[in-house]
């Protein structure tokens, strides 16, 4: 999988309630909604800024707090094409792998990273390039189902792959 897109900088312990403010929260969205308010608790005029395949940099611990899902699903709905950070709040993760946003983590690269710069990530060959500044990483292995989750675009749909998958062997039997 390979993402290219703009930076988009903010500091350490970035929690969810400052991603996805708790006055947003509703029984049900309309599409677009969520990410209509995405890092609102930071920059009121986010939503209006980022575009398709942006990259979010964040600082240490970025997503902690609360298990909000919204957080990660505003950002998918946005169309961020993946979060990078030194270190992630473990439900953070977990909700972003679960939606399909890809997320990396990469030691130190909050020093490396301006806001506007061009980042290009391969997730599949494990390659990160600051195209701007040149500065480039060997990213961690990310255990294969979770890139098959993301590709798959979260984890409804890999459900139904799986699914579907397990229906048509059982259906040549």
């Amino acid at each position: 999988m390979h993402i290219k897109g703009k930076a988009w900088t903010f500091g350490r312990n970035v929690n969810t309630d400052l991603i996805f403010p708790k006055m947003w929260f509703r029984p049900a969205y309309e599409p677009g909604e969520m990410a209509s308010h995405l890092m609102v608790g930071i920059d009121e005029a986010f939503p209006r800024k980022v575009g398709r395949g942006d990259i979010i940099v964040g600082g240490q611990n970025f997503g902690c707090g609360s298990s909000r899902e919204e957080a990660a699903a505003a950002m998918k709905e946005a169309g961020v094409g993946a979060v990078v950070a030194p270190s992630f709040g473990r439900l953070f993760m977990r909700n972003a792998i679960n939606v399909g946003l890809p997320i990396v983590t990469l030691p130190r690269v909050d020093e490396q990273i301006a806001q506007g710069d061009e980042i290009e990530i391969d997730l599949a060959n494990r390659r990160f390039c600051n195209l701007r500044s040149g500065y480039e990483a060997r990213l961690p292995p990310m255990a294969p189902e979770s890139l098959r989750l993301i590709e798959d675009g979260g984890i409804a749909n890999y459900t139904r792959r799986i699914l579907e998958e397990r229906g048509a062997a059982n259906a040549r039997c």
